[in-house]
């Protein structure tokens, strides 16, 4: 995979990222090693690991050829917590850069991206107007469920798996209540247009209740939610059975990460010029700096700090005096 990374990368001369991923269940300890992909502007490698004593081998290998370690930091194993800090520390004593972000979030922003996507170009229906029906209880259903609502669409699910409003997280439970929750004790009488499976790992009893009804799409947020018999017999009803493809979202988190580290490492700060004070890329003007777009190398100003992150709109002499300064000067 590093090998095939580092080639990449000397022809296309993009960035490389590798990311460093966690199985979810605790009794997963074998390394897994996904295809390496080309995004727009980054080469992405991927480890899945469950097992933090793969780490020596995996980061001293990355030096030279990996530019950022992505790391997952979802509670989702009993070592997260060792894996993240050694992985942590292995990439800095390297001199790798190393950046976080939450699998989950990815997982379920892309997932929502993807359905909207597919229900406007395949349905009458948008999502908002479809019934959806969830099935699943994890950390990664909870995140689902979280961002849908968030944008008001109806969830359903099912009275078996959520009895009481407690949701699961990561690291937690979390107490969690809405009008556009709805939950059902029968499939008897109810028709839903979508079904999204998350981590119900094809074993749930509640597959065979499922087989009776119909859907319009069938969604698998992660992996092998339903079993052969069961796509066979949706398909054979009609429905069309989709696996999110979070390649979108994994390369949008990246290149946001990649911005970030930029922003904060190059843009962010405060200096005077000409005894001139001026502010960018986030930080916090005092009352009458002069705000650019970036204070090492500025090609823009933008206006006078009012001191609580807006701009003045009444410049005093002094004010426009060392707005025109600034401007004369970049």
């Amino acid at each position: 995979m590093l090998g095939e990374m580092e080639g990449l990368v000397r022809i296309t001369n993009k960035r490389s990222v590798l990311i460093l991923l966690q199985h979810t269940r605790d009794e997963d300890i074998e390394v897994c090693v996904p295809a390496v992909r080309e995004s727009i502007s980054n080469i992405i490698g991927f480890v899945s690991l469950g097992d933090e004593s793969e780490l020596p081998y995996l980061i001293e290998r990355s030096t030279g050829i990996v530019d950022t370690i992505l790391i997952d930091i979802d509670l989702k194993r009993k070592n997260t917590e060792i894996i993240r800090s050694q992985a942590t520390r292995l990439a800095a004593d390297r001199g790798i850069s190393i950046a976080y972000y939450s699998d989950y979030s990815s997982w379920v922003s892309s997932a929502i991206a993807f359905m909207m996507e597919i229900e406007r170009k395949e349905s009458l229906k948008t999502i908002f107007d479809s019934k959806l029906l969830l099935v699943g209880k994890n950390a990664l259903a909870t995140r689902m469920v979280l961002e849908l609502i968030g944008k008001g669409i109806d969830v359903y699910i099912f009275e078996k798996e959520y009895p009481t409003s407690t949701f699961p997280v990561s690291g937690g439970k979390l107490e969690l209540e809405s009008p556009y929750i709805h939950k059902i004790d029968t499939i008897s009488g109810n028709q839903f247009d979508i079904l999204v499976g998350c981590e119900i790992q094809s074993r749930s009893a509640f597959l065979s209740d499922l087989s009776l009804m119909e859907f319009g799409q069938i969604y698998d947020i992660g992996i092998n939610n339903f079993s052969q018999e069961f796509i066979k017999h949706q398909r054979q009803k009609g429905a069309i059975v989709y696996r999110s493809d979070d390649r979108a979202g994994i390369s949008g988190i990246v290149v946001n990460l990649m911005e970030t580290n930029e922003l904060v490492n190059f843009r962010l700060g405060r200096t005077s010029v000409g005894g001139i004070p001026i502010v960018s890329g986030g930080y916090m003007g005092e009352l009458g700096d002069v705000v650019v777009d970036n204070y090492n190398d500025a090609h823009v100003v933008f206006g006078i700090a009012n001191g609580d992150g807006t701009f003045k709109h009444a410049l005093t002499e002094e004010d426009a005096s060392n707005l025109n300064k600034i401007k004369k000067l970049i």
